[in-house]
């Protein structure tokens, strides 16, 4: 059936499965750099929206004394507080930016807590100070912003809304979602990518 239709069309079936075999080849070469792109595209798209989670927390310290953002404050009852991520949405006005485009297990909620489906989490250390609702720094008391953690992305099997470096080490932080590392925002309201180590040798950027 396929040598009457080449004949027919004026093409010998050798000459169908060398076009096949050409396209295969290219398709083969060309699959594996659309996905590095996709997910190159992933990770610039993951940065930018940290980058506006850093600016939204620097606006509401500006409307609030200079108070960073709590990691939780008091919630409605039945709740033991209200995360971070909810509180800072009038200043983001958008709940995809707290998702990242690779996360593809992002946490849905934190239990006993109103809270919104988010990849990221912020520096418990800077937003949560002694576990209690509220109790967030001032941006003032940070002596290098701009090397300070504030926003990281989070392994969302945890179900958490932030990390104590110093009680958690980087067990809850997605480590590996972006080319052998994963993206960052700071106090002065820049982010990056970084390898997981370099956020703690030669400086420990998790620390005030």
């Amino acid at each position: 059936m396929v040598g009457s239709f080449a004949r027919s069309r004026g093409f010998t079936l050798v000459e169908i499965i060398v076009v096949l075999a050409i396209i295969m080849i290219l398709a083969a070469i060309i699959f594996p750099v659309y996905e590095t792109t996709m997910k190159r595209a992933e990770g610039t798209s993951c940065v930018c929206n940290l980058r506006n989670l850093g600016l939204a927390a620097r606006l509401y310290s500006d409307d609030y004394d200079d108070q960073i953002v709590p990691a939780s404050l008091g919630g409605p009852p039945g709740y033991f507080g209200t995360c971070w991520d909810v509180s800072i949405q009038p200043y983001l006005r958008n709940r995809g930016i707290l998702i990242c485009p690779s996360d593809d297990n992002p946490a849905t909620s934190v239990p006993g807590r109103v809270s919104l489906p988010h990849s990221y989490g912020i520096n418990f250390a800077l937003a949560f100070v002694g576990g209690y609702n509220g109790s967030s720094m001032r941006m003032g008391q940070i002596d290098e912003p701009a090397q300070t953690i504030l926003f990281m992305e989070l392994l969302g099997n945890y179900r958490t809304f932030g990390v104590l470096y110093e009680d958690d080490g980087l067990e809850k932080v997605a480590q590996d979602r972006h080319d052998g590392g994963s993206n960052y925002a700071f106090a002065d309201g820049h982010a990056k990518w970084f390898k997981p180590e370099r956020t703690v040798d030669p400086d420990n950027l998790w620390d005030v």
